[in-house]
């Protein structure tokens, strides 16, 4: 048997620009989380409420700033022109 290691040539780049949603992180969800709180009056027992209302809430405010971004820009995979004869 050959030790030898084979790796196989990374695929092509697509043309189509591949949009990632920036997630919140839990630091931004937990802040947002206990300003939920505080608005609420400071009442105790709705922890995992205040959690997920905040992670909706910066989950959706992320996704429209990425809907905003301009997407990457086209190129031609083949730039000579082929000529009809």
């Amino acid at each position: 048997m050959s030790s030898k290691v084979t790796t196989l040539p990374a695929p092509p780049a697509s043309a189509k620009a591949v949009r990632t949603v920036s997630r919140p992180t839990e630091q931004q969800i937990a802040l947002r989380a206990h300003q939920i709180f505080l608005e609420r009056g400071a009442a105790p027992g709705s922890d995992l409420d205040d959690w997920f209302q905040a992670e909706r809430e910066l989950t959706a405010a992320a996704k429209s700033q990425d809907a905003r971004r301009p997407s990457a820009p086209i190129t031609a995979t083949n730039s000579k022109s082929r000529s009809r004869t």
